[in-house]
């Protein structure tokens, strides 16, 4: 007790985001989220000595971000418990390297903090009239063509919002069809195939494309924005009521495109795959679309084995 009294008097929360941001995040994948959490600790706790940061505090303070909501367009939300245990969880290796490899406090107090329930997570896909009456409708944004093709890539290769507005043209390899997401959110490079209409459409898109290989596929429309990916919110909006979807986002095609794989037969490692998942619990949400596909397997092995 007294060694750790001694080595992190007078260190707070900050000194301890400071130096693990120096020394231990730079080797992490996901940084931009961990430092947009940290940042928010270091707001809210910034000037507390990390002696003093109890679970009890910590509990206090999430129980805070939780009760506050966010604005999204005009409508504010409020946090989900998946996103609040992200907040915690970033925080929590901040405390462990404190208390275990610095010698500031004597144990990591996130680790009695309780997190909240998390929900299996959305399902919202696309029929195959709702995918229609969308791509029609991005037929009649004439003043965002680029919308049909953003959401053809969406729904082709499970690309995420933010992955295909970042495309450069440096991605793009329209001799082997493919594109590379080099900015992902795990912090991986992926590759993902081009093919049918999304193919088609982007081929057609390069015919009108800058020499600039650094510069964006989907730029901004003034020379203000020209050197910033397109900002399609209003376009994409405009196509959901014009086709007369509800309870749809943009992330849903990203669902709509794992549930196409798993209802055409692709397993859940391979479904994993083309989104850059690295385990399977995040497309177990998709295991029953899989079921008619398992089912077929094993009755080609009856069939196979007990064939006389």
């Amino acid at each position: 007790r007294y060694f750790h009294s001694a080595a992190g008097k007078g260190k707070t929360l900050s000194d301890a985001i400071d130096r693990y941001s120096r020394d231990l995040l730079p080797n992490l994948k996901d940084q931009k989220h961990r430092k947009a959490h940290l940042e928010w600790w270091r707001k809210k706790l910034g000037q507390t000595e990390i002696g003093d940061i109890t679970s009890m505090l910590i509990m206090e303070y999430r129980d805070d971000l939780k009760a506050m909501p966010y604005k999204v367009g005009s409508t504010l939300k409020p946090r989900s418990d998946a996103t609040v245990n992200r907040y915690v969880a970033s925080l929590s290796p901040v405390m462990a390297a404190a208390a275990n490899e610095w010698g500031w406090i004597e144990n990591n107090p996130c680790q009695k903090v309780r997190r909240g329930g998390e929900t299996r997570g959305r399902t919202r896909f696309l029929s195959s009239d709702e995918r229609k009456a969308l791509l029609a409708a991005c037929d009649q944004a004439t003043d965002t063509p680029e919308l049909k093709i953003i959401v053809l890539l969406a729904i082709t290769t499970g690309g995420r919002r933010g992955e295909i507005a970042g495309l450069r043209w440096r991605d793009v390899d329209l001799k082997r069809n493919r594109i590379t997401f080099a900015d992902t959110k795990n912090g991986d490079t992926r590759s993902a195939p081009l093919v049918g209409p999304a193919l088609d459409a982007l081929k057609d898109w390069a015919k009108v494309r800058p020499l600039n290989d650094a510069a964006y596929v989907f730029p901004g429309r003034t020379d203000k924005t020209r050197s910033k990916p397109l900002d399609f919110e209003r376009a994409w909006r405009t196509a959901l009521k014009r086709a007369e979807l509800s309870d749809f986002k943009f992330h849903d095609l990203r669902h709509t495109a794992a549930s196409y794989l798993a209802m055409n037969g692709a397993g859940l490692r391979e479904i994993a795959d083309v989104l850059g998942h690295k385990t399977l619990a995040m497309v177990q949400r998709y295991s029953h679309l899989t079921e008619d596909h398992k089912s077929a397997i094993v009755e080609r092995m009856a069939n196979a084995i007990f064939d006389e």
